[in-house]
């Protein structure tokens, strides 16, 4: 039966809070945004909670780790995101669907990085009434080609989980360019730290930038944070602390495509 947002919401982030498997397909703030979108669904018979939004699945959660929407049902929708594991086991019997693979990663607060001292870089915090410094990130996020505008940085800074202590360059102190980019996210309703755009300049990539993006980010979050999420380069970040919590599954129809501007920029 369909049941009010605001009650879905409610249980979305409780079971948020209590770490709970299968749920956080992406960072809290994130969903939460979608879930106001979307059509939230509760079957008392199972004690089972889902969400579909533009005809994407996007949260589902029930005790018995069990899919209790009809093969049927889910035949009908463009995309469908679900652990791995449950995934696997409706696979079979879906009809047009493409899936692909992704692990999110959590940082392991136990984490030592090697003490090593760092020499390359330095930190410089983003200025937001700079426009050079928009145009700087997109330049270094766009990597050589061009799908993110000053505009779109700029539109991050909207954004609910809007940090502006999680936006800095990292400098190359020999150089004295900026080189590299860190924009993250925190949400302090839950506690969360979203590492969402890590990037560094192709030519100065395989150089510890990265790497000294990370640590820097992890030094000014970690003590406001429970949790701190990531995906993407999965080998780069299990290097730098972070463990492989979930692997997901995000199934899609031909010519689907997801659109959130409220989470993307």
């Amino acid at each position: 039966m369909k049941i009010p947002v605001q009650d879905f919401q409610r249980k979305y982030k409780e079971l948020f809070v209590a770490k709970t498997p299968d749920i956080a397909t992406l960072a809290y703030w994130k969903m939460k945004r979608l879930i106001e979108e979307g059509d939230t669904y509760y079957l008392p018979e199972h004690n089972c909670y889902y969400m579909i939004r533009d005809k994407h699945l996007l949260v589902y959660h029930s005790p018995d780790h069990k899919l209790h929407i009809s093969i049927d049902e889910l035949n009908t929708l463009d995309c469908i995101s679900l652990p791995a594991e449950m995934f696997d086991t409706i696979k079979d019997k879906l009809v047009g669907f493409r899936d692909n693979r992704a692990w999110g990663l959590r940082y392991n607060f136990c984490y030592e990085p090697p003490k090593q001292p760092n020499i390359k870089y330095e930190a410089v915090n983003f200025d937001f009434q700079n426009r050079d410094h928009y145009k700087k990130a997109a330049e270094i996020i766009n990597g050589g080609s061009v799908w993110l505008s000053e505009k779109n940085i700029e539109k991050m800074t909207r954004y609910a989980a809007f940090d502006p202590s999680l936006w800095f360059f990292a400098k190359d102190m020999i150089s004295r360019e900026l080189v590299a980019i860190s924009i993250s996210a925190y949400d302090g309703e839950v506690r969360q730290t979203d590492l969402d755009w890590i990037y560094v300049s192709p030519l100065c990539q395989g150089k510890g930038a990265g790497r000294f993006l990370i640590e820097e980010t992890i030094r000014r979050c970690k003590d406001k944070s429970d949790d701190i999420c990531v995906g993407g380069t999965v080998a780069f970040y299990r290097r730098c602390g972070f463990y492989d919590y979930e692997q997901w599954v995000w199934a899609s129809k031909d010519g689907y495509q997801f659109k959130a501007p409220e989470i993307q920029p």
